[in-house]
């Protein structure tokens, strides 16, 4: 059927009335000015762009449907002359526009539309054009349903259901980027808030200009609607050309299609670099999330976590996954931070110490046995420099040089000495003044002293035997030790030789040793000479760096457990096809993170941040669920997002 826009289109077609379109400009300026203001977050630019909109209307308006909604299509217009606009911006100032505009994401999550705001144009962009009209009609124009439907000439109740299915798919979309909201609140803040006036005086400039066809616009201004119009030519070509590729996808089996989809990284918004400064950087693997201490000072997670959990430590409660990074706190003076299974620790350069997670086993060393979703004063002192967590047990240590361990112990990992389950209260291990690193992993930790020894405490074998260490126990003479990492009841050190050497229950995968019982004697892992750093999973997956900045993995997780397994057959190193300049590296959990030197953060494995908490736990029956994860083999780039700006 042919609406009241459209008569008012054929009108000026054919008798090139200005009423006709200046009734038309009044009546859809606001929603074409608010399009592109969202889209450029600039006034002066949404005015240039707005003004253009309605020139090519005015150039396109006899070629139009007289079934088109034109509403639908000033939007969309408006995004293509938005699109061009902010290209032409950033060749002109050379400088990524789009970018930052993502990244001034407000998440303050005072109100559902500072949530949606910066997102709408982009949901609404891969609705289906039904789809779009009908939320355009809906929540922009504030139509009712009956109105809708007749515009698209379809029943009242089919109307519903399309705006039902276009609310759900913006949901989804918003929920993939740790935006969580129902669709009533999406259709709420919409109506609310989608329209704003344009300044008073841009519907007469628009249509004197419009109706001219731009002749006496700027030169700025003709310059974006003639590109503007190529893209929108291009972008039919371009639909075409799906069209053809959709055809051709429909002749490979679905299982093809589906394996491509699944190896393409999650969509991100943010920026692409965290900030640098002269800290020194460290990333931490925990389950199912990420957290980096950026060399700023600041700290930074993703991933996803069980709600009870609260291990990402954002102070936002509405936020229990995310794809991209987000920042924790404010604070810039954060220099070392440590990653458990479900619980983290910090150290502030004023030398406290600082914890977040879970706390069954008082891990978080602030005497209160409860959960804390972001960081609270640990164990009191100001005097800690290092700190190293694994599964719910926790370390510390002091400028003193004398380190502190407390949390779970049943396999000796505290190396107090206590056959005590739980150690409550911070305790001292050993007597020695002289630690200068420890690390932590599973139930094994190791620590260097002064001189350059390694000593190591816990279990070999992960069970309570004769293989259990309760305090700390020498490796070898040795004290050339640089790097430590930790496999499953295995472990792997660097020399400063460069030489790579390993010990534990599964060890001789490694060293292709005959000796396949757990032992605590190094054996070197092949005849390299230039390894420098090795950060491990507890999974048996190991990444290390070269002399030469190379990265290289070793993952021995399908050889788990195979105590027998033959010499022939030790597990290999494959190098991975990532060159940057790297600065902090973490395994876990079958993946890699590396953070190189300008910021960037690449990550490979399983993608953490797209479950959310009811995909991980079935609250009603105290459940916990094990989600699939996707696995993308190959090294991708995570963005960042501060809340605060």
């Amino acid at each position: 059927m042919t609406t009241d826009d459209m008569t008012l289109v054929r009108a000026y077609v054919r008798h090139h009335s200005e009423t006709a379109f200046a009734t038309l400009v009044a009546r859809h300026i606001n929603l074409v000015y608010s399009v592109a203001l969202r889209q450029v977050g600039n006034p002066q630019l949404a005015e240039d762009i707005t003004q253009t909109t309605f020139i090519i209307l005015s150039q396109k308006a006899k070629s139009l449907s007289v079934n088109i909604i034109l509403s639908g299509w000033l939007c969309r217009t408006a995004r293509f002359v938005s699109a061009n606009a902010l290209t032409l911006q950033r060749r002109r100032q050379a400088r990524e526009q789009e970018a930052y505009k993502q990244s001034m994401l407000n998440e303050t999550q005072s109100n559902a539309w500072t949530q949606i705001e910066p997102l709408l144009e982009t949901a609404l962009a891969q609705l289906g054009e039904k789809e779009h009209n009908a939320i355009i009609l809906r929540f922009f124009e504030g139509k009712d349903l009956r109105t809708v439907g007749a515009e698209q000439g379809a029943s009242e109740d089919a109307t519903r259901m399309r705006i039902n299915r276009a609310l759900e798919r913006m949901r989804r979309f918003f929920t993939k980027r740790g935006i969580e909201l129902t669709p009533a609140v999406i259709a709420a803040a919409i109506s609310a808030n989608a329209v704003q006036a344009a300044p008073w005086y841009l519907a007469q400039s628009v249509t004197v200009v419009a109706v001219g066809k731009g002749a006496v616009a700027s030169g700025s201004t003709l310059t974006l609607a003639k590109g503007t119009l190529k893209l929108m030519a291009w972008s039919k070509l371009k639909t075409t050309a799906i069209t053809s590729a959709v055809l051709l996808l429909g002749a490979l089996s679905t299982a093809t299609v589906t394996q491509y989809f699944q190896h393409l990284p999650p969509r991100q918004a943010g920026r692409l670099h965290l900030p640098t400064g002269n800290v020194k950087p460290m990333i931490g693997a925990g389950r199912h999330f990420r957290l980096i201490l950026a060399s700023d000072g600041s700290l930074w997670c993703w991933g996803e976590e069980i709600p009870v959990f609260r291990v990402l430590g954002l102070s936002d409660p509405q936020i229990h996954h995310t794809v991209s990074l987000r920042r924790i706190g404010r604070e810039t003076n954060w220099v070392n931070a440590a990653v458990g299974d479900t619980h983290c620790l910090g150290v502030k350069s004023d030398g406290s110490l600082w914890a977040w997670g879970v706390n069954t086993d008082n891990e978080l060393g602030d005497d209160s046995a409860t959960t804390q979703p972001v960081p609270v004063p640990s164990v009191p002192g100001n005097d800690w420099r290092q700190a190293a967590a694994s599964v719910a047990s926790s370390f510390g240590l002091k400028t003193n040089g004398t380190l502190w361990a407390w949390g779970n112990n049943w396999a000796g990992q505290l190396g107090i000495g206590s056959t005590n389950r739980v150690c409550f209260e911070a305790t001292q291990v050993g007597a020695s003044t002289h630690w200068t690193k420890v690390w932590a992993k599973g139930i094994q930790t190791v620590a260097q002293q002064a001189d350059g020894s390694l000593w190591f405490w816990g279990s070999l074998s992960g069970t309570t035997d004769t293989n259990e260490v309760r305090i700390p126990t020498r490796i070898s003479p040795d004290t050339n030790w640089t790097d430590v990492g930790f496999g499953d009841t295995t472990v792997l050190a660097i020399k400063a030789d460069g030489t790579l050497w390993s010990w534990g229950k599964y060890a001789h995968l490694y060293t292709g040793s005959a000796d396949t019982n757990s032992t605590m004697v190094p054996g070197q892992v092949g005849t390299e000479n230039d390894w420098i750093t090795c950060a491990s999973s507890a999974r048996s997956y190991h990444l290390l760096t070269k002399k030469d900045g190379s990265l290289w993995e070793l993952d021995a997780r399908g050889n788990y457990p195979k105590p027998s397994k033959p010499a022939a057959n030790l597990v290999k190193f494959r190098k991975i096809k990532l060159q940057k300049p790297i600065v902090a590296t973490a395994a876990g959990s079958g993946g890699g993170v590396v953070l190189t030197r300008d910021g960037e953060v690449w990550t490979w494995g399983p993608v953490f941040g797209e479950h959310s908490p009811q995909d991980l736990v079935d609250l009603k029956r105290r459940v916990e669920l094990n989600p699939k994860f996707r696995i993308i083999d190959q090294p991708w780039q995570v963005s960042n997002i501060d809340a605060a700006e």
